[in-house]
């Protein structure tokens, strides 16, 4: 069973009319919208990277597709077989992006001789950049000079028992995957840089094999389309990694991929998925089975953006899980303030963990959260989810709807200040202010040994004092069904509760006011998270 955690809300951007688009169905029949997520250095922690996502309007005739080594055949019984399981998939985006007139180029490495009278093979030696032939180079690029590589692939990353024999059985592309007379074939970067120069192509999409080996380093590959100045991004679930979960890390094949992306989206470019296109829900392969956690982040204050994906990290190594996010601006005014990217993601979550603040959702976003709510699975909030829908002030525009984002579609914002009260059981009055001294942090007599609390030491729990570091106001809880494990305290104020589980009619909430940066670098809180996922993993036990 697949297990969502959720803390970011995503608005897709959909080829085709769809949800996935919230803030626009439609769109011109020459463009579309793309969803980019990336990672880029923080501004206060050196070394650190926030998670963000650009929306980004293309030209369908300035944008290409590389199919990169969908080969017949791979030495890797494992990777053929994955290849094959992705082929159909692919094979409806390209036709999708064919048919609004974007050109799809096809890849198989060391195969151009298969297709030496192809039309396709005929346009893609058609042209030659001399600029790419003096800047396509097997070097990593600057920005990858102090990375760390996510995977051990020196035993060439097959993943079967016994591991298959090496060597090179491929002929051609999969015929899985339809060639048109009007795409081009070629394994140059040089053939296909020329052709893109020829064809005012400017945004170039890779897919295909392997994200560690091909997709980055192949003369067409990521680095090389970044050298080129491309706008050049990873559709990051249709590919794969070789990579042997027996080596380091020592994680599942499938995490090895989430860990792949991780670094391309840090390190080289920008991904995005295949929704953009289809409509539909992103490819998986069948054998992934791991809990997904998909993290719903919006807010501007306590850098949610750079330590939820921190947290994702350490889980995705420790907890055999899946990391998907849906993200907003961590801005609290201005253009597209309310539109959460990826919000489909919903429709399969088994666990919401928000930490959003004062945002209004498009009424088809509203619908999906308000709808996995009412499922009864679980959520995880932290410290701005009690207020995460509630804008405290009036809604924006014309009082009820706004532009989610780019593009022409309005939709109707909603509200929902009722979340705090009746999802998380809280009763969120403001907050205490700047503080002199820490917060006392103390477990509630009777609830030491709760499963949250496993493995901590709580004799001394204080938290520190730093900017926006501040004790929310929360009493008197207003659901009957909350269980209060952890209170906080102040000079001359009274104890506030701070960490409690909601017991809803059907399903389970945990909430804490924590969550600032800070807390993050306690290892008690650290450890309340990690046993909260866990906690909710198996449905309160």
């Amino acid at each position: 069973m697949r297990l969502f955690i959720f803390i970011l809300f995503s608005v897709s951007l959909g080829f085709q009319s769809t949800i996935n688009s919230e803030a626009q169905n439609t769109i011109e029949a020459d463009r579309f919208v793309v969803s980019l997520e990336k990672r880029i250095p923080s501004d206060p922690d050196t070394g650190a990277f926030v998670i963000v996502n650009e929306i980004q309007e293309w030209y369908c005739k300035e944008t290409a597709i590389i199919i990169c080594d969908m080969w017949d055949q791979h030495w890797c019984k494992g990777a053929s077989e994955r290849v094959a399981e992705m082929a159909p998939f692919m094979n409806n985006v390209i036709t999708t992006a064919r048919n609004r007139g974007i050109l799809i180029v096809h890849a198989p490495s060391q195969c151009m001789d298969y297709y030496k009278n192809h039309p396709a093979r005929k346009l893609g030696q058609k042209y030659k950049s001399k600029k790419a032939k003096n800047l396509i180079s097997n070097n990593l690029l600057d920005s990858e000079k102090y990375a760390v590589w996510p995977v051990d692939q020196k035993d060439g990353g097959c993943d079967d028992d016994p591991q298959c024999k090496q060597g090179q059985p491929w002929t051609k592309q999969t015929v899985m995957l339809e060639i048109s007379d009007r795409d081009a074939i070629s394994d140059s970067g040089i053939e296909i840089a020329g052709l893109f120069e020829a064809r005012g192509i400017r945004n170039v999409i890779l897919m295909g094999v392997h994200e560690n080996m091909c997709i980055i380093g192949r003369s067409f590959g990521l680095r090389n389309m970044v050298r080129l100045g491309l706008n050049v991004v990873l559709m990051r679930d249709l590919t794969d990694t070789m990579y042997n979960s027996t080596q380091w890390p020592v994680v599942s094949h499938f995490t090895g991929n989430s860990l792949m992306t991780e670094y391309i989206e840090k390190y080289v470019c920008p991904t995005m998925l295949s929704c953009d296109f289809t409509g539909q829900r992103q490819f998986r392969f069948k054998e992934d089975d791991r809990p997904v956690i998909a993290f719903i982040i919006a807010e501007n204050e306590y850098r949610a953006n750079q330590t939820l994906p921190e947290f994702a990290h350490e889980l995705l190594l420790t907890k055999g899980v899946s990391c998907e996010f849906a993200l907003g601006k961590p801005v609290y005014t201005g253009e597209g303030i309310h539109n959460i990217e990826n919000l489909k993601i919903l429709t399969d979550a088994d666990l919401a963990v928000i930490q959003v603040r004062r945002r209004a959702l498009p009424s088809p976003g509203m619908a999906l959260l308000r709808q996995y709510v009412s499922s009864g699975k679980p959520v995880l909030g932290l410290r701005t989810a009690s207020h995460a829908f509630a804008l405290n002030k009036p809604l924006p525009a014309t009082g009820s709807q706004a532009s989610a984002g780019k593009g022409k579609d309005i939709y109707s914002l909603e509200q929902w200040p009722e979340f705090d009260r009746d999802i998380l059981g809280g009763n969120y009055q403001d907050h205490y202010g700047a503080l002199k001294t820490g917060i006392n942090y103390s477990v509630v007599p009777g609830m030491e040994s709760h499963p949250l609390f496993k493995g901590i030491n709580t004799d001394d729990f204080t938290g520190p004092v730093a900017p926006l570091y501040s004790l929310y106001k929360n009493r008197p809880l207003r659901s009957p069904d909350v269980q209060v494990l952890l209170t906080g305290k102040i000079p001359d104020k009274p104890d506030e509760p701070v960490l409690w589980i909601n017991n809803r009619r059907n399903g389970k909430t945990i909430y804490t006011s924590m969550g600032h940066w800070e807390d993050w670098n306690m290892e008690q809180f650290r450890k309340i998270m990690f046993n909260a996922v866990d906690y909710l993993f198996n449905n309160g036990n």
